[in-house]
């Protein structure tokens, strides 16, 4: 019996996932409804988010490179993402599925494993929110200094792999 090749070398390897990434962000960074995340971002920090999101594919599709970032709760908490937000993504994402070719196989494993982080990036309020609600809060000491908890339960959804891969 043969072994099924990763689905790091299923998409095309480093290349093909830097080339995926850097699309997916660029148009996000494009479009009217979740352009404006990244109006107050550096050219330097918008290159790491997209060498960071290649780094955590890698991880988990089998490639050469690791993640050493934070968890996708931690890194999402405070940004206010909606689901107008996580839609708008998904769009983009899923005309980059069939811009790049993917078979429906291929399609449908990255499509659940890229959604089952729905419930560790929607749903947050944004940490300017929660610092107007609660102006005298030490911003150091975060959401939860003021008893915003979020996601409201730890799921292995909020670790650094999807469900399951702890």
């Amino acid at each position: 019996m043969t072994e099924q090749a990763s689905l790091f070398d299923r998409l095309g390897g480093l290349e093909a996932l830097e080339t995926f990434a850097q699309v997916v962000v660029k148009r996000a960074m494009l479009d009217d409804t979740i352009g404006h995340i990244w109006d107050h971002l550096t050219e330097d920090v918008v290159q790491k988010e997209i060498s960071g999101f290649v780094d955590w594919l890698c991880e988990y599709w089998g490639g050469p490179r690791s993640y050493h970032g934070p968890d996708m709760a931690t890194v999402h908490r405070g940004m206010g993402i909606t689901e107008e937000y996580w839609d708008a993504l998904f769009v983009i994402i899923d005309e980059c599925y069939v811009e790049f070719g993917l078979t429906p196989e291929l399609i449908a494993e990255v499509d659940t494993f890229l959604r089952s982080f729905k419930p560790a990036i929607v749903g947050s309020p944004t940490f300017r929110e929660v610092v107007q609600a609660n102006p005298d809060m030490d911003v150091m000491k975060g959401m939860k200094s003021v008893g915003v908890h979020w996601p409201s339960a730890p799921s292995a959804l909020s670790t650094r792999g999807a469900a399951g891969d702890e």
